[in-house]
């Protein structure tokens, strides 16, 4: 139901591309990275520090460092992740 493609990772900024089924529920996350999220294709519900929000193409979500964050797709979607600095789990395929 995700999967992940780093796109770049140089200096201190990261771009993930992530593919998210319609239906999936994300687990709380929380990391010390700052990220942004851009709806590049469906719709999503972002839930960030207790807060709703429903996303549509062409948003953009800002999560700040140690924010507990979670997903909840409406319709497949396709989100560029922008991180700073870069999430070495990432990398390493975790």
């Amino acid at each position: 139901m995700v999967t992940r493609e780093v796109l770049a990772a140089e200096g201190s900024v990261m771009v993930v591309k992530v593919e998210l089924d319609k239906g999936f529920h994300g687990d709380e996350d929380k990391h010390v990275e700052e990220q942004v999220s851009y709806i590049k294709k469906g719709s999503v519900e972002f839930e960030v520090a207790g807060e709703k929000r429903v996303l549509h193409e062409g948003d953009v979500q800002y999560i700040p460092s140690n924010a507990p964050h979670r997903v909840n797709v409406i319709d497949s979607c396709t989100i560029l992740d922008v991180f700073t600095p870069v999430r070495k789990d990432l990398l390493d395929g975790k």
